[in-house]
């Protein structure tokens, strides 16, 4: 009996002792996840905040024109001109911490921001603070009037880059909104809105010595082919040099042109002409001598009219290869390209005589 009874009592002390461990298991589980929530910084990948970048615009004060937000993003933006970015921004319904607060930042020149009734001249200004900011309606638009910068960036010299140095280059500059907690006066960024505005500061110079560099390139390729000077040209265009880029790449397309050999396309041009021509008189000895009889006249007629337009289309071939010989400063090559021209004036006078033939045979 005794032996029932301890039994009996060590059951119901068993029992009341899990519901005790089951509890503290619990308890530790939610203080972990809470833990881990705090450590680390956007484990929970809460957003806060969204960016509406349907209603959001850019617009140029100097211009007037307007863009839509992510128009911009990636754009070229020339130095001086002064933008005025309307971002609209409103809560998700995600809980919002008594310390979280919302930066707001840009690298752009003499920076104005607005946010609600306050005005900030910084690069980087700290609002949103507080329960009763978050508690209440969040103050959309953010205004920010800025100037683009002027395009200078660090660059590395090749076999000097321990040094730091200034280029003039297209220069990316950046509008970036994040919200982060403030604790002891440092920030720890939990979001970043997006997309990001990034785009380039630049001048008309330095995309005019862009276009310039590009089609300098394509004319020395076109004569010598690709070479790795090429692209050394375009990093030095990259890194801050478009001054001395420009000008190496007019030196190297004349270089190119006077390296060039005379193209194989024109031998071969020549050769199709002079085939074409013979082609068409042995037509015209078949169709109008003993060898014709029973020869189909309106197809012959055909094809000499065929053949003239071939001729033509070789001579306006002639006519290219020539121009580009006349632009070199080889005094050999500039006479070359008035022979070439003289041969294609004969090739006209050709093309013209064999359709006066064709006519011909079209009225025996």
């Amino acid at each position: 009996m005794m032996k029932e009874i301890r039994m009996k009592q060590k059951m119901e002390r068993r029992h009341k002792l899990k519901p005790r461990i089951c509890i503290s298991a619990g308890a530790f589980l939610i203080l972990l996840t809470l833990l881990v929530l705090y450590l680390v910084p956007g484990a929970a990948a809460l957003e806060v905040l969204k960016l509406n970048v349907d209603r959001s615009y850019v617009r140029n004060l100097d211009t007037g024109v307007e863009h839509n937000y992510t128009e911009v993003i990636g754009s070229n933006q020339l130095e001086g001109e002064r933008l005025e970015f309307h971002i609209y921004v409103s809560k998700t319904g995600s809980p919002i911490l008594e310390n979280y607060v919302l930066e707001l930042y840009t690298d752009m020149s003499d920076p104005e921001w607005k946010f609600g009734d306050n005005i900030s001249h910084s690069g980087n200004w700290i609002v949103w603070e507080g329960k009763e900011a978050h508690e209440g309606i969040f103050p959309s638009p953010i205004i920010l009037s800025a100037e683009v910068p002027k395009p200078l960036k660090k660059v590395k010299e090749p076999g000097f880059e321990a040094y730091d140095l200034d280029g003039l280059s297209k220069k990316e500059v950046e509008v970036r909104l994040s919200v982060g907690r403030m604790e002891g006066g440092n920030i720890t960024y939990i979001q970043k809105l997006s997309p990001v505005m990034r785009f380039y500061a630049t001048n008309k110079k330095i995309l005019a010595a862009n276009r310039s560099i590009e089609a300098n390139l394509t004319i020395a390729e076109s004569d010598i082919g690709k070479t790795g000077l090429e692209e050394d040209i375009r990093r030095l265009y990259e890194e801050g040099h478009p001054g001395w880029a420009m000008l190496l790449s007019r030196h190297y397309r004349e270089l190119s042109a006077e390296m060039a050999p005379p193209p194989l396309a024109l031998y071969l041009i020549l050769a199709v002409v002079l085939g074409l021509i013979l082609g068409a008189a042995s037509v015209y000895v078949y169709a109008t001598r003993g060898g014709g009889r029973g020869v189909d006249i309106e197809a012959a007629t055909s094809d000499l009219e065929d053949v003239s337009g071939q001729i033509d289309a070789n001579s306006s071939s002639i006519s290219r290869i020539a121009g580009r010989f006349a632009r070199s400063e080889d005094e050999d090559k500039r006479g070359a390209a008035r022979e070439l021209l003289k041969i294609r004036a004969a090739l006209t006078e050709i093309s013209n005589d064999i359709r006066a033939i064709a006519d011909r045979l079209r009225v025996r």
